[in-house]
């Protein structure tokens, strides 16, 4: 055999068996999470979270996206859906991946050369067990880099996930306590038990992101862009981490500021949806509609079914005198999320601003009741309360 045609020979077994790597890798992963938590289990082969043009089936719990492409399998995505997950589960599943693909690669060709099978077989082995090598180092080797998912989000390889899950458990026990009111939704006592870790000097940027993030859910933004300034001075910042801070400017009225801070997010990062959304959003308040729209077009282009970026679009468009574009926009946004108080308040502006008041106030009230801290909400609907106190004028 001609040393061309044996180098084709690798390759081609390398393109052979390189799928089947990734795919122990993801089941590596996959399997442990089904057995240590209740709920669904996501595993994407071929693509990092794309759930389009794939061969889509579910085995009990396990939801399985194979990439038409073959040739795509290098890629992969293991999605554990449940949001308890104790930090020693979680080190559990992420190191069962490269070490699943690794142990089956070495099984196989232990196998191959213990029976003595054909020598085609063991070849075949042997290139397996190559790639489940390479595959398990350049997954357990920590790396700074990013990965960008399919929606737009950032994660990293198993190394750096593993190098941050032994951090968190250095940390104090009230992180525990933490994560878990955090969990519940009790965003303002894990807010505080955060903040306390911080106090006490154990800076580590999950704990700033979570307590930054538990102080928004709560809307105290003023606690909030302190933790974020004092975040800058110790943590590289991501484009969420930059989303965050622009959102916290905006909600105390410093609108320029945070549209600064949204640049800086789609600069790390231009497919992040909620810094689209958020500074289409300030981009209203500041009645500059026709950049509004842009950015809630780019949002919705990136998660078609974000109703907020549809309620938000369809104010634009009234505004600009597009009313029934904009009217459709609401209502799509209402039909995707029917809790969406921000679709009510932008209903009730567009009556407003019609003379409808009662029909306005019955919206932002609507609005209120779904989520009292809506922005705003309380000036529309005192302003619309004086309005209807007013005589009507008449006409001579």
């Amino acid at each position: 055999m001609t040393v061309p045609l044996i180098l084709l020979t690798l390759i081609l077994l390398v393109v052979i068996t390189r799928p089947f790597t990734v795919i122990f890798h993801e089941l590596g992963h996959g399997i442990p999470a089904l057995l240590l938590t209740k709920d669904k289990v996501t595993l994407y082969i071929g693509s990092y979270g794309d759930p389009k043009h794939s061969l889509t089936f579910r085995i009990g719990r396990l939801e399985f996206f194979f990439k038409y492409n073959p040739f795509l399998w290098k890629l992969g995505l293991c999605i554990p859906h449940s949001k308890e997950v104790t930090i020693n589960r979680q080190i559990f599943i992420t190191v069962f991946g490269p070490v699943t693909s690794l142990f089956l690669g070495a099984v196989g060709c232990y196998t191959a050369f213990a029976g003595d099978f054909h020598g085609s077989i063991k070849l075949i082995s042997v290139v397996l067990l190559g790639s489940s090598a390479f595959d398990f180092f350049i997954n357990i080797v920590p790396r700074d880099e990013p990965i960008e998912l399919f929606d737009g989000s950032i994660v990293h390889n198993d190394g750096q996930q593993l190098r941050q899950l032994f951090k968190y458990k250095t940390l104090d026990s009230k992180y525990t306590v933490g994560a878990d009111h955090y969990n519940k939704q009790e965003y303002e006592i894990a807010a505080k038990a955060f903040h306390n870790i911080i106090d006490n000097g154990l800076r580590n940027d999950m704990v700033y992101r979570l307590a930054i993030s538990a102080y928004l859910q709560f809307k105290d933004y003023k606690t909030a862009l302190t933790l974020h300034e004092e975040f800058e001075k110790y943590c590289n910042l991501n484009s969420d981490d930059y989303a965050n801070s622009g959102l916290i400017k905006s909600q105390l009225g410093s609108y320029y500021d945070g549209m600064h801070d949204y640049q800086k997010s789609l600069d790390v990062n231009p497919k992040n949806k909620y810094a689209l959304n958020n500074r289409g959003y300030t981009y209203n308040l500041l009645e500059l509609y026709d950049q509004a729209i842009a950015d809630f077009n780019k949002a919705i282009q990136i998660e078609p079914k974000f109703a907020y970026s549809f309620n938000n679009r369809g104010l634009a468009k009234i505004k600009l005198g597009q009313v029934d574009e904009g009217l459709r926009d609401i209502k799509t946004s209402m039909d995707l999320d029917d809790k969406n108080s921000y679709a009510y308040r932008n209903l009730g502006i567009y009556h407003y601003d019609k003379g409808d008041f009662a029909k306005a106030l019955e919206h932002f009230e609507k609005a209120y009741e779904l989520d009292k801290d809506t922005h705003l909400i309380t000036e529309y609907i005192d302003k619309t309360k004086e309005k209807l106190k007013r005589p009507a004028h008449n006409n001579a």
